[in-house]
């Protein structure tokens, strides 16, 4: 599956790309996150409720701050499993200046599911992902109106 699309937060890029590039600060706008492990710098394991109904449970995961390219682009990724599938996500965050100081973020997100959510058919699948990833995004702009 693959989701994209674009916003505006009020915020020079410089402090935009330091808040993606901080392992902290990112697992801190993710919904429903039970419990933080920080490994390192740019990586942490986590334990995450997500899904709705029949697909609702907790994952565990890999979270890593990778490919962060200057100060145009980051990627995030996730990787991992709970009691009804898998879960590898790649999300990539394009960041430019826009008018009167402010950062347009174009991000792309790339999610593949396995086990018995991937059982469930893709539109419950892509309407719980668009859900998740719509409320992430949301945080994450938020984080900057604070």
């Amino acid at each position: 599956m693959n989701f994209k699309g674009k916003f505006e937060v009020k915020t020079d890029r410089p402090t935009v790309l330091a808040f993606v590039s901080d392992i902290e600060k990112v697992t801190s706008v993710i919904p429903d996150v039970q419990s933080v492990e920080r490994i390192d710098k740019t990586s942490s394991r986590l334990v995450v409720k997500a899904g709705q109904s029949a697909i609702k449970g907790k994952f565990n995961l890999l979270l890593e701050i990778k490919n962060k390219i200057d100060d145009h682009s980051v990627e995030i990724w996730a990787k991992g499993s709970g009691a009804t599938g898998s879960l590898n996500l790649k999300a990539t965050y394009d960041f430019s200046d826009s008018t009167d100081g402010a950062t347009l973020v174009t991000w792309n997100v790339e999610i593949t599911i396995g086990g018995v959510i991937a059982t469930m058919g893709s539109r419950v699948i892509n309407n719980t992902a668009e859900k998740y990833i719509s409320v992430l995004t949301n945080s994450f702009r938020e984080a900057f109106e604070r």
